[in-house]
């Protein structure tokens, strides 16, 4: 994942912030118990102590001794955890605490970027406030299967509105049960308002609370990507070079409203180099849109429809909740 070099402090001051954010309240806790059970302290200092004289041990393989202390040490860390339970704390409430156990607020995991680090990119460059409050409304929580009609019935299939939202959700709770395992893209249509972004994300918020990273954008911000990268002035190809790699990166991309921008050859033939190179990552693809699949067909090119008729449809019918919602 390529940054530039004030992204990239940016990042490192973020990280910077969570490790001294995780001293200063392990730093609270001990002073918080040492005072309430002094034999904590004592513990700890012994502890300390050990460990210090362990090494000295080692060095000078004086492996009786060692093994003499590393049997008094277990003991003063289970009296330790002893003395946490008795007062009503866990037993690791004087360990280091940290945002991520994977990296240890450090960004990387064997020299590479861990999950938390990608996590941190979206949110600090694409995630703003408004979408992450949005994402706190629209989740499988709230839902709210009732906005679609019982009454209307789909000829095609011969089910309700209802049912087909029904079966929609159950198709979205079983990609996001199924996401890291099962490689699958999904393709979400429906007219304006039926609820196609909110089921979108429903699956982002979802997959974040997981762990994983999920880059939403929409249809036109996806193509402005895509032109800035080719023709953009020399600040603005650059930005579009990290964004396109975090695009490829991530693990879940979502383009909403595709057919809403304004396709040239150009950022059509990305769309496709996009699409594909995620297929070979097996990096999966959520795309939402108003145009039917003949439509979609008709204003790409055939590679590209051909690689969106390889996602599982979905489609929504109704009217338009947000109107919905107002009366």
């Amino acid at each position: 994942m390529s940054l530039t070099s004030s992204q990239y402090q940016t990042i490192q001051q973020l990280y910077e912030e969570r490790r001294l954010s995780g001293e200063k309240e392990l730093v609270r806790r001990k002073e918080q118990l040492y005072d309430k059970v002094p034999a904590l302290a004592e513990i700890d200092e012994q502890l300390i102590h050990g460990s210090v004289q362990a090494a000295k041990l080692a060095l000078e393989g004086n492996n009786a001794s060692l093994d003499a202390l590393s049997r008094t040490n277990s003991w003063l860390i289970d009296r330790k955890k002893q003395l946490l339970a008795g007062a009503g704390y866990p037993a690791d409430y004087l360990e280091r605490q940290y945002t991520c156990n994977l990296c240890h607020d450090t960004g990387s995991v064997n020299g590479k970027a861990c999950i938390c680090f990608r996590r941190a990119v979206i949110d600090l460059f694409f995630m703003d406030e408004g979408r992450k409050e949005r994402l706190e409304r629209e989740n499988f929580v709230t839902f709210d299967i009732d906005m679609y009609s019982a009454q209307s019935i789909d000829r095609a299939t011969g089910k309700t509105y209802r049912e087909i939202a029904a079966e929609a959700l159950t198709d979205a709770h079983t990609f996001v049960d199924n996401f890291g395992r099962n490689y699958r893209n999904l393709l979400l249509n429906g007219n304006t308002g039926v609820g196609k972004t909110f089921l979108t994300n429903c699956i982002a918020k979802e997959l974040l609370d997981r762990g994983y990273t999920v880059l939403y954008l929409s249809a036109f911000r996806l193509f402005e990507i895509f032109s800035y990268y080719r023709f953009g002035d020399r600040e603005r190809s650059q930005k579009a070079s990290m964004d396109f790699d975090t695009i490829l990166d991530c693990d879940l991309l979502i383009i909403d409203d595709l057919g809403t921008e304004i396709p040239t050859s150009y950022t059509t033939s990305q769309l496709f180099i996009c699409l594909e190179e995620r297929d070979l990552r097996h990096a999966p693809t959520l795309i939402s849109t108003n145009l039917s699949m003949d439509e979609l067909g008709k204003r790409y090119s055939d590679r590209i429809a051909s690689r969106l008729f390889t996602f599982q449809y979905i489609k929504l019918f109704g009217k338009d909740i947000r109107v919905l919602r107002t009366l």
